[in-house]
């Protein structure tokens, strides 16, 4: 499935996922303070003290995930993440989404294509 000439499909090699939600998950764990999910729009707000590794998260993120628009916005005493995905309905784009919700959350998303065995 494809938005304009972008594929809706993570790029990121098997080998290379695993470190990187863990990445995700760690940062979401020790900084995130609040999330909403509306529509195929995610927002997120963290600690400003995670700004660096935000950023750079966010850079690895737009090579993986060309689909997703990733806006990030710094705040006095935060720091705002926005992730677009396509309009339209799917499972891999919320799967991509959950990685940065808090854990009983992120379980509870349906597995990415890329992930399916």
């Amino acid at each position: 499935m494809t938005t304009g000439t972008k594929p809706i499909v993570c790029t990121l090699s098997p080998t290379a996922m695993a470190p990187r939600l863990a990445q995700i998950r760690d940062l979401t764990r020790q900084h995130l303070r609040s999330h909403l999910l509306d529509g195929s729009t995610l927002k997120l707000t963290y600690d400003l003290a995670a700004s660096d590794e935000l950023r750079h998260i966010v850079s690895l993120e737009q090579e993986c995930c060309a689909f997703l628009d990733f806006e990030i916005r710094t705040q006095a005493d935060a720091i705002e993440l926005r992730i677009a995905g396509p309009e339209q309905e799917g499972g891999d784009t919320q799967w991509l989404f959950a990685q940065f919700l808090p854990e009983a959350q992120a379980a509870a998303a349906p597995a990415c294509a890329c992930c399916k065995g």
